[in-house]
């Protein structure tokens, strides 16, 4: 009887004992199932930033690539690229019960620490791409933004840059496969990265902005000089000729009142009617062939000041309008002074 009493009690306490003994590791293995499922395990915090540095290494060698016209600055592309950090910070789980699901959604602020000062190269360069760059520079619609932040902030996915430090809302969910395990999948990830290459690009390009747009400077000036020299070779041809049409104006009034002149009273009296209508017949021409556009004027008909239209201004196009107007008056006059010579033969 005592022995079996023995056995038991023996028993009981082995089987109690090993109770006691594998309670812990299950609750060990409950509590790292739920560090893991859970939107602040720091392996999925530091693995979802190491993947957005690898990420961003490949698109900054990308994008680089796709704008070799402007010369990078590689030593200081090396130093960015390996100080250049991920941060994921005041990370909250949206998801309300947790233990129901099989998807977390999670949200934090990312931020991305740049080497000191590089924010200022960065919004320079901004500032020099879209001041004087030729067409189609700038991809992001620069006329768009006067600033970096401007941009950075109208995005799809808002960010802002200070302190060398690009900041913004960041989602991530944690996903829960039967095959993989535990994974993790970050939203709008391409967005945030696209923002951040551009801040780089700009950074190490800059010094070749600047050098483009001092050419572009030159090349206006030396323009500008040739267009100045230009402008004022067709003034001197205009008024030229100018002083030209003038002096056949006058001659021509003269001739008409010495040929009216010759008529007697009795002829002045027939032809004053139909003078009357010649004088308004001859103006209203005059005035709609002035209005005809150097244009619409052909390369043969034209004269020699008028080869150089395009230099003129608007006070240049309304003299060329005027004179227009005095050539036909000449060309007419002379015209009705030949008719007034033979009216009575």
């Amino acid at each position: 009887m005592n022995k079996i009493l023995l056995i038991s009690v023996i028993a009981t306490a082995l089987s109690i004992s090993g109770c006691d003994k594998f309670k812990p590791k299950k609750e060990e293995t409950a509590q790292t199932a739920n560090i893991e499922w859970s939107c602040t395990n720091d392996n999925h915090i530091k693995g979802l930033q190491a993947f957005l540095k690898s990420e961003y290494l490949k698109k900054i060698d990308r994008s680089l690539r796709d704008s070799d016209y402007y010369k990078a600055d590689e030593a200081l592309l090396k130093t960015i690229n390996e100080n250049l950090k991920f941060d994921i910070k005041n990370i909250r789980t949206i998801t309300q019960d947790t233990t129901k699901t099989s998807q977390l959604e999670c949200e934090g602020e990312l931020v991305v620490n740049f080497p000191k000062g590089l924010q200022k190269r960065a919004e320079n360069a901004f500032l020099e791409q879209h001041n004087d760059c030729e067409e189609g520079c700038g991809d992001e619609g620069g006329t768009a933004y006067r600033t970096l932040n401007d941009y950075l902030e109208n995005r799809e996915v808002p960010l802002t840059i200070s302190s060398d430090l690009v900041k913004g809302n960041f989602k991530f969910d944690v996903l829960k496969t039967d095959k993989e395990g535990i994974t993790v999948n970050a939203q709008h990830q391409n967005e945030v990265l696209d923002a951040v290459v551009l801040v780089t690009v700009k950074a190490v390009q800059y010094e070749a902005y600047v050098k483009e747009n001092e050419e572009i400077r030159a090349r206006e000036n030396l323009s500008s000089e040739k267009e100045a020299a230009q402008t004022e070779l067709a003034l001197k041809a205009m008024n030229i000729r100018k002083k030209e049409i003038d002096v056949d104006k006058v001659k021509v009034v003269e001739r008409l009142n010495q040929t009216w002149d010759r008529f007697n009273d009795e002829q002045k009296a027939q032809l004053k009617q139909d003078q009357a209508d010649w004088f308004e017949k001859r103006d209203v021409d005059c005035k709609v062939i002035s209005q005809k556009r150097i244009y619409d004027i052909s390369e043969s008909e034209r004269e020699t000041y008028q080869k150089q239209y395009q230099y003129w201004d608007d006070a240049m196009q309304a003299q060329n309008t005027e004179m227009q107007y005095d050539k036909c008056f000449t060309q007419r006059t002379n015209e009705r002074i030949v008719y007034l010579n033979n009216v009575f033969n």
